[in-house]
């Protein structure tokens, strides 16, 4: 089984809205956790989609998602955590429950403010993942990383060809990941102060190999970026 985690729990005060989250704010003619959706929809190779959110805001969510499910696929709608590596382990609690798991099972998460996320990367980090067991999605920076250790001299410059700018989808095998989790539990990590999941991979033993991302596939978190995208979204639609 493949299943899909769409992260949508946070309300992004950078959006400067407290009435709304933001995958819930328009994006064209319908939300933008919609246009992020249909993208999973489509995709014949994921069996199930769970959508986490806000306590508050689950029955929004499930009513909204069941308007645009055209295609049936099967959606359930979870509360999140109060990270988004500790939503992803509410994704694979809620599944250890209702499935048995088995060794190919594959989880792919991916932020619901990332509209533009192409079938290219959702088969390529599947692809990857059923190989490796874990898969990451990566672009370079245009831009030269720098690093400063006090916020206010710079310290040190890091080789550009390494520096990585992470988008998602992200995906594990279910299985490695859920050991992640039960180790991070057992040593006492705080899954919601935890805002990296990959890091919490790589210090408990795991390996993640690399996806090429898009720019396109930016993540919207402030007004500027919604403008960006509905821009974006016009263009694809001439």
């Amino acid at each position: 089984m493949i299943y899909a985690g769409i992260m949508a729990a946070g309300f992004g005060v950078r959006m400067h809205r407290q009435d709304i989250p933001k995958p819930f704010l328009s994006l064209g003619s319908r939300p933008i956790i919609i246009h992020t959706l249909e993208q999973f929809f489509i995709n014949p190779r994921v069996d199930s989609v769970i959508v986490v959110v806000a306590e508050t805001w689950k029955t929004y969510a499930d009513d909204l998602i069941r308007k645009y499910n055209t295609m049936g696929k099967e959606v359930t709608v979870i509360s999140g955590g109060e990270s988004k590596t500790e939503s992803v382990s509410l994704v694979t609690k809620y599944i250890t429950k209702k499935f048995s798991m088995g060794d190919e099972d594959i989880l792919i998460t991916h932020d619901a403010i990332r509209p533009f996320v192409t079938q290219r990367m959702i088969d390529e980090n599947i692809d990857v993942a059923l190989q490796y067991g874990a898969a990451s999605t990566v672009m370079t920076t245009n831009d030269t990383i720098v690093m400063s250790a006090d916020g206010k001299r710079l310290s040190e410059i890091p080789a550009k060809f390494m520096m990585l700018a992470e988008q998602t989808p992200q995906t594990f095998n279910l299985k490695a990941v859920k050991i992640v989790f039960d180790k991070a539990e057992a040593e006492g990590v705080k899954l919601g102060s935890e805002t990296e999941l990959a890091r919490l991979f790589l210090r408990f033993g795991g390996e993640i190999y690399l996806v090429r991302g898009e720019y396109s596939n930016t993540k919207i978190i402030n007004p500027y970026d919604l403008e960006i995208s509905n821009a974006l979204l016009r263009e694809r639609s001439k």
